[in-house]
C-alpha cells in the first residue's frame, strides 16, 4: 500500500561536483538547505543578509545599493537596516553600515564566481513604510500604523527579475538560477491570504522558468504540500516542518542536483559528522579517539581530488574537545 502522492522530478542535466559554489538566500529553508551544505565541499555562502521572505525584498539584497543612514531604526539602542534581517544588527549606526557594505561586497564577489544562485521565496505580501514611502524588507517591531501591508501581483516580480537574469547572465554567463517556494505556511497572513501569496509566488517561479533557460524551479513547497501532506511531518507548531520532512525534501534534493561524485561524498560525510556526535561510553574513549584519528588520516589522502578541510577541521575540534 502507498500511503502518500508521489511525483517524480526531473533530474537537472547540470550536475554539481565538488567544490561547487553556491549562493543561497531567502527565506528560512534557504538556511536550512544552506546549513546541510556547509558540510559538504561546497563553497557555499550562505544567508548573508539573514532571513528575507518577499522575492522583490530578496533581489534588493542581492543587488549592492548604497546605504542610507537615515533609514535605519533604532530598538532600544540596537540600529538596524529596514531592508535586512534583525541579526544584521549593531550598537553604533556606523559600524551597522559598514557590516551591511562588507556583506554587499560579499554576495557581489559570489555573483561574481558562482555556478549556482539558490533563492527561496516565503511570501508575496510585503510592507509599505509610509514614511520612507516604499516597501520594505523587515518592520523590526515598530508600530503597525507605521506600514501598510500589499500583496505583489505576478508581473510585479516577474519584471525585476527579468531584467535581474539578464543583466547578472552578462557578468557571470556560468550562473544558473535555482528558484524555491518555501514549504513553511505564513500563517499569520492567514490561510486563505497565504494560500493566495503561494500561488503568486508559483506563478511567478513557473513564468520565469519558461522565459530563462538558465533558470530552474524545485518543488520544494509541492513536496511538503503532497507527498509529505501529513502533520506527522511538522513541528510541534504544525507549521515548520519537521526534520523528517526537512531531511526528506534534501533527500530529493541531493537526487535532482548532486552528480554520483557527490552524492557519494554527501552519504559519506554524513556518517563522518554522525560519528562526530556520538555520545561515547568513558570506557571507550581511547577507541574512538583512534576511530576519530583514522577517519582524520583517511581524509587528508593526497589521492582524494576535492578540498577536505572542512571535514578535517570537525575531526580535529572533535578530537581536542574530548582529549
Amino acid at each position: 500500500m502507498q500511503f502518500t502522492t508521489t511525483f517524480s522530478i526531473p533530474k537537472s542535466s547540470q550536475k554539481w561536483l565538488p567544490d561547487v559554489q553556491v549562493l543561497s538566500i531567502g527565506s528560512c529553508f534557504a538556511e536550512n538547505m544552506g546549513k546541510r551544505m556547509e558540510n559538504l565541499p561546497i563553497n557555499i555562502l550562505n544567508q548573508p543578509f539573514g532571513t528575507l521572505f518577499h522575492p522583490n525584498a530578496i533581489l534588493k539584497a542581492l543587488q549592492t545599493d548604497k546605504l542610507s543612514p537615515i533609514e535605519l531604526v533604532n530598538q532600544q539602542g540596537i540600529w538596524l537596516h529596514p531592508d535586512y534581517h534583525s541579526s544584521l544588527c549593531a550598537a553604533d549606526p556606523s559600524d551597522l553600515m559598514e557590516l551591511i557594505q562588507q556583506r554587499q561586497q560579499k554576495v557581489k564577489k559570489s555573483l561574481g564566481q558562482s555556478q549556482y544562485l539558490l533563492i527561496t521565496w516565503g511570501t508575496a505580501y510585503y510592507y509599505w513604510d509610509k514614511k520612507l514611502k516604499r516597501p520594505i524588507a523587515n518592520c523590526h517591531k515598530q508600530s503597525a500604523n507605521s506600514f501598510e501591508k500589499r500583496l505583489s501581483s505576478v508581473e510585479e516580480i516577474i519584471q525585476p527579475y527579468q531584467e535581474f537574469i539578464q543583466k547578472i547572465s552578462k557578468k557571470n554567463p556560468d550562473l544558473r538560477i535555482i528558484l524555491t517556494v518555501s514549504p513553511v505556511r505564513h500563517t499569520k497572513d492567514g490561510i486563505p491570504e497565504n494560500s493566495v501569496s503561494k500561488a503568486v509566488l508559483r506563478l511567478a517561479a513557473e513564468t520565469l522558468k519558461n522565459l530563462f533557460p538558465q533558470v530552474d524551479y524545485f518543488p520544494a513547497y509541492e513536496i511538503m504540500l503532497d507527498e509529505l501532506r501529513d502533520y506527522r511531518f511538522y513541528a510541534s507548531d504544525m507549521i515548520h516542518p519537521n526534520d523528517t520532512a526537512e531531511e526528506y525534501i534534501w533527500q530529493k534534493f541531493t537526487e535532482c542536483y548532486f552528480s554520483e561524485e557527490l552524492l557519494g561524498i554527501e552519504k559519506k560525510w554524513k556518517a563522518v559528522f554522525q560519528t562526530l556526535h556520538h555520545q561515547f561510553h568513558p570506557a571507550k574513549k581511547a577507541l574512538y579517539l583512534q576511530s576519530l584519528e583514522q577517519c582524520k588520516v583517511e581524509f587528508s589522502s593526497p589521492t582524494l581530488n576535492y578540498d577536505t578541510s572542512k571535514i578535517q577541521q570537525a575531526i580535529q575540534a572533535r578530537i581536542l574537545s574530548i582529549s
